[in-house]
């Protein structure tokens, strides 16, 4: 078992794993800098690989801190803003045990203190429309599963990426059409502390057409219909900015214009 933490022109790494209450789980923090590192630095204490790193983006941190983790971890996704229960181990594996068959399991997180609410999810197995309403940090996954079928995050997407957000759903995504068995377990593992937001959620309609291209990156064959309910659900919280009218247009053109990206530059984790 290990957490893979991302974190951003971090100085103290080791204060930071004591805050984030990791000091004795096994964690590979990928600490990437903005200055532009010449070269990646590893660093090795003992429950931690901490790795100075020279990539920027998000889903770049999770792909990097992936290919340092042991190909039978039960990896867990996470910021450095969680701060993890005493008995987070112990959690984790009783939900494998129960679920031995999980290839991905979906614990619950209190976001309290954040912008953005989660509701806890049902205990169970996941469908597509429950993989929309997970966070990152909320997600759990067996290395060798995703090895299995070959998914990493897309790093197209996220936070410092071309688009900044929808790597998880994406991932999720990505497993469920691959066959690999997903589960809630709705019991809490971490807090996530207040702190101001890097996502940019202005009513732009370059933020609709970004919109667009997650939802046909999610699904290639039924983005539209995700573009319609979005629209719906989200239609007065747009005004006065954008109409629900103009939102579908700039997300279809959005997927549009990805699709024909998409055809000519293939990365890693695309499906």
């Amino acid at each position: 078992m290990v957490v893979l933490v991302a974190t951003l022109d971090h100085e103290n790494v080791d204060q930071l794993l004591e805050e984030m209450n990791l000091q004795t789980v096994e964690t590979i923090v990928i600490n990437q800098s903005r200055s532009a590192r010449e070269e990646t630095i590893v660093e090795q204490r003992e429950h931690a690989t901490i790795v100075h790193s020279c990539d920027l983006g998000l889903s770049a941190s999770r792909n990097e801190a992936l290919s340092y983790a042991g190909s039978d971890d039960i990896c867990q996704v996470a910021d450095d803003d969680l701060v993890f229960v005493d008995n987070y181990q112990e959690i984790v594996n009783k939900a494998y045990h129960e679920y031995p068959d999980a290839d991905i399991i979906i614990f619950y997180v209190d976001f309290e203190n954040h912008a953005i609410k989660r509701p806890k999810l049902s205990q169970g197995e996941m469908s597509y429309l429950d993989a929309m309403r997970a966070s990152s940090v909320q997600i759990s996954f067996k290395k060798s599963s995703l090895d299995k079928v070959g998914i990493l995050f897309d790093e197209r997407f996220g936070i410092g990426a071309q688009y900044g957000s929808g790597e998880e759903t994406i991932l999720l995504f990505d497993a469920l059409r691959k066959g690999l068995k997903l589960y809630s377990y709705p019991e809490k593992i971490a807090s996530l502390k207040e702190r101001e937001s890097h996502w940019d959620r202005s009513n732009t309609p370059e933020n609709c057409r970004k919109r667009g291209a997650i939802y046909k990156r999610m699904s290639p064959n039924w983005y539209w219909l995700l573009i319609f309910q979005f629209a719906i659900r989200k239609r007065k919280l747009m005004l006065p900015e954008i109409s629900m009218f103009q939102n579908m247009k700039y997300m279809l053109q959005g997927a549009k214009d990805f699709r024909n990206f998409d055809k000519f530059n293939p990365l890693r984790g695309a499906d």
